[in-house]
């Protein structure tokens, strides 16, 4: 997961986390939006800290946390691609980044990073599509990336949320994004001494964006990869796209 850190006390993510590296210039990966570690633990939360937040999709997964967002929530995609390439040195078999910028037409340092890491690694990269919605075209980097598996986020009545990002891709009109995951008041961890979004108690907060519907998928392409340790980061990405369910779209 890359993101902006996680926080290392909270219950649902103890023994979780394999490695941590931070690339934003600060000298721990802790997190101190709140944003991170709700990410981590809608992944692989273990649900320990209580009911609310439950456990996360693939509760048996192990972590590795790249700190590419900064103490304020934002950052520089340098810091992306750095934490890219060492998810891929660590081995990691699918990538979550709920987090993107403004794209433009065609590639971007970004997007030719991702593609040539998956290409190269056979890691997965999951990445929310954007919440600029519900315009058309308004689909942020690096979720245009060829080989990313972009998400965008619907409510729990499986319809498109107003604000997630929407295809087709500008330039060439490809289809993105594949897929859409629950992102509408989702409930998970809170990280220590955040506000982030709405407040349920010490522990949970809940969340809406395609930054949380992301995470829903990555959890289920852990669980795939467990399942079928040979199958490629393309196999992975067709099986999660071609058996889900057709989504509702909203005016």
């Amino acid at each position: 997961m890359l993101d902006s850190g996680y926080d290392p006390t909270h219950p649902d993510l103890a023994g979780k986390v394999k490695a941590a590296a931070s690339f934003t210039g600060t000298p721990d990966t802790t997190d101190r939006v709140g944003h991170g570690t709700h990410v981590a633990a809608t992944i692989a939360g273990r649900g320990t800290a209580g009911q609310p937040g439950g456990r996360g999709v693939a509760p048996g997964a192990q972590l590795l946390i790249g700190k590419v967002l900064g103490d304020n929530g934002s950052g520089d995609l340098s810091w992306t691609i750095a934490g890219m390439e060492w998810a891929v040195q660590q081995g990691a078999d699918v990538v979550n980044l709920s987090l993107g910028a403004p794209a433009g037409e065609g590639p971007d340092p970004v997007t030719e990073a991702l593609d040539a890491l998956s290409a190269s690694s056979g890691t997965l990269f999951v990445v929310s599509a954007g919440n600029s919605g519900p315009g058309r075209q308004t689909l942020n980097t690096p979720g245009t990336a060829d080989r990313a598996l972009t998400v965008g986020a619907v409510d729990d009545a499986n319809r498109i949320a107003d604000f997630s990002s929407r295809g087709p891709r500008l330039g060439d009109g490809a289809v993105k994004p594949e897929v859409t995951a629950p992102g509408v008041g989702i409930v998970a961890a809170r990280a220590a001494g955040t506000t982030l979004g709405e407040v349920v108690d010490a522990n949970y907060t809940a969340m809406s964006g395609t930054s949380m519907a992301a995470p829903h998928v990555a959890g289920a392409a852990a669980l795939l990869a467990q399942r079928h340790p040979d199958w490629t980061a393309e196999q992975l990405k067709a099986a999660l796209v071609s058996s889900a369910d057709e989504a509702r779209d909203v005016p």
